[in-house]
């Protein structure tokens, strides 16, 4: 549980895979770190089965782990596109551009680093003080801003 103090932001648990799906077919920047086979299994399986389901879970799961294990040289060379892209205001759909200035937030304060994926993959959660949010033992969460 985290408690905010001031004004926090973060992000934490995953989006809905709708927005993931978007996401991945519409960043190239995201969908290029992710080895075809586990790209296509997720689409897939996030479009025809509950989102609870096991399999979508551990599709979810590989997803992710693709994500950030992706090899240093791949995601380095993905995240300067991304971050020239949106330093031009290019964006490709309009959901892009509600996690722009996060995207570029997070490039500026941890510098090439891949965790700013995660922007496509983790809701952004803005508390003021006195809110709280609980996330449950393994979820994925970063805090950005505040205390």
């Amino acid at each position: 549980m985290a408690l905010a103090i001031t004004p926090f932001t973060a992000l934490c648990g995953f989006l809905p895979l709708d927005n993931i799906v978007t996401y991945l077919k519409k960043v190239p920047e995201l969908a290029a770190l992710i080895p075809k086979a586990t790209l296509d299994n997720f689409l897939s399986i996030s479009t025809t089965i509950d989102p609870n389901d096991p399999a979508a879970k551990q599709a979810l799961r590989d997803l992710f782990s693709a994500v950030m294990t992706a090899p240093k040289e791949l995601f380095t060379a993905q995240l300067t596109n991304l971050i020239d892209r949106f330093e031009s205001r290019s964006v490709h759909v309009e959901e892009e551009e509600g996690v722009r200035e996060l995207v570029l937030r997070l490039n500026s304060q941890f510098p090439n680093d891949i965790g700013t994926f995660c922007s496509f993959l983790l809701n952004y959660v803005k508390l003021s003080p006195g809110e709280a949010i609980f996330l449950g033992a393994g979820e994925p969460h970063a805090y950005v801003s505040g205390g």
